[in-house]
């Protein structure tokens, strides 16, 4: 067992850094360190944690499977660290100030909304502005302080901002009641005989994961409709023989309309996490509207 009287925390600090960035001269500029140093801090922490935690390649650091899964436990380490240390109290039942988050109208839904009417409760006085999700670049809105807090996935987010994993997601196979093939299980031939719909928020796409995943099978399916909306997808779906992987937790809300089954291949879930920008980080609204998020989230669907 490490000695935890000998571990400096400046180290931990410096590889959350070296993670964010994946490139030994940006981390040492956020650090006002010196490059020799920072690459001295990257071989302690090889030794204290055993393993090379990142290779280098052409386009910057590449971490390892264990450095990847130590990230969410730092953000937690420095976060906890955050509260200890900054002055001020937070009191919701006084508190009067406007929060702006965003998200996809699925994670509105799913997340959101309960989110929102037990914050209501506890902070009757505090107002919340929801925008639809920012798929383009979202650093400059945030920065602008257009938003303070983002419920998305990692891969519409920045390595510039700060993030907390809220929860991890899977697909299910959603389709009408009466539908041919409901109540059965599915087969891979019947599954590749239907039509598909899918979910593109911006661009339109007729390929999702399911696709990536088929295809390193040598399969493909028949994508026929894509939507902007997971809600149109569920009002076509409900009322058609389209059938279409959906979010799970999505799923759970519409029982009554939709019939459930697993796909018969494996594919991708996805997380969903919360992301903010330096500036909100210690205010303590957004810190306790992050941490009624995360605890929203981590309820059973």
């Amino acid at each position: 067992m490490v000695n935890i009287k000998k571990v400096d925390l400046n180290l931990l600090q410096a590889l959350l850094i070296l993670l964010e960035e994946c490139n030994v001269s940006r981390s040492a500029a956020r650090m006002n360190l010196t490059q020799p140093t920072v690459s001295n801090m990257l071989a302690k922490l090889r030794a204290l944690l055993n393993d090379p935690l990142f290779t280098r390649t052409r386009h910057g650091l590449l971490p390892t499977r264990r450095a990847l899964a130590l990230e969410p436990e730092l953000r937690q380490i420095f976060s906890s660290v955050d509260a200890i240390l900054t002055p001020g109290t937070f009191d919701p039942q006084t508190c009067d100030q406007t929060v702006v988050l965003s998200s996809n109208d699925y994670m509105q839904y799913t997340l959101l909304a309960p989110a929102l009417l037990e914050m209501r409760k506890k902070a009757p006085r505090m107002n919340f502005s929801v925008r639809h999700a920012e798929i383009a670049d979202i650093v400059p809105v945030m920065d602008r302080g257009a938003i303070d807090i983002a419920v998305t996935i990692p891969e519409f987010s920045d390595n510039r901002l700060r993030s907390q994993l809220l929860y991890t997601e899977r697909y299910v196979v959603a389709m009408r009641r009466q539908h041919p093939l409901s109540g059965k299980t599915l087969s891979m031939k019947a599954f590749l005989q239907m039509d598909h719909a899918i979910v593109s928020p911006t661009t339109g796409q007729f390929r999702g994961p399911t696709d990536d995943a088929l295809k390193k099978l040598g399969l493909s399916r028949k994508v026929s409709l894509s939507v902007s909306s997971f809600f149109t997808l569920i009002e076509l779906i409900a009322s058609s023989d389209y059938i279409a992987l959906i979010p799970e937790r999505l799923s759970a809300k519409f029982l009554d309309r939709l019939c459930i089954t697993e796909p018969p291949l494996q594919v991708a879930g996805f997380e969903a996490i919360s992301v903010w920008n330096n500036a909100t980080h210690l205010d303590p609204t957004r810190r306790w509207v992050r941490s009624e998020l995360l605890r929203v989230a981590s309820r059973k669907p």
